[in-house]
């Protein structure tokens, strides 16, 4: 039986672990051939974190930031943060199909992306939470897991 992988969906939060997750990505893809994608998804700030920061800055810094596309700054340091970690991290030329940051809950930003460019694998990383901790806190690793149609290379992160 023969199955191919030819485009892989490495999802990172670039946390200090994240080069560990990256070289089983890039392995990976060297291996196959594949064509690795490369996503950070930004969780949208709550309502409540908008209040605290009506709270906390004054009205024209915050109106500074808006019509300054503060997110859009935060995204664009993301993207080039991003494009500099997959250099360093040894992915050959060419092996990086695309680098994405959007702002979504994780775990469906992750499904909707693999969904969308029809990658046959995805590689996340997991910090082994307890199951008790993730019955309160959740888990993105576990969330697309539970969720995805689709094989999911789970890497484990040591804890510290």
């Amino acid at each position: 039986m023969d199955y191919p992988i030819r485009t892989i969906l490495f999802a990172t939060d670039l946390s200090e672990h994240a080069p560990e997750v990256a070289r089983h990505a890039i392995g990976i893809a060297q291996r196959f051939g594949a064509k690795l994608h490369v996503l950070h998804a930004l969780e949208p700030l709550s309502d409540y974190a908008y209040s605290l920061l009506d709270s906390y800055l004054p009205y024209e810094t915050l109106e500074l930031m808006r019509q300054q596309g503060g997110l859009d700054a935060a995204r664009q340091v993301m993207q080039q943060r991003l494009e500099q970690f997959c250099r360093e991290q040894g992915a050959p030329e060419g092996a990086v199909a695309s680098i994405k940051v959007i702002e979504a809950l994780p775990a469906m930003a992750i499904l909707d992306e693999a969904k969308s460019i029809g990658a046959d694998l995805i590689v996340i990383g997991s910090h082994g939470q307890s199951a008790l901790s993730e019955i309160f806190m959740g888990s993105v690793a576990h969330k697309v897991i539970m969720r995805s149609s689709l094989p999911v290379l789970l890497v484990p992160i040591k804890g510290e």
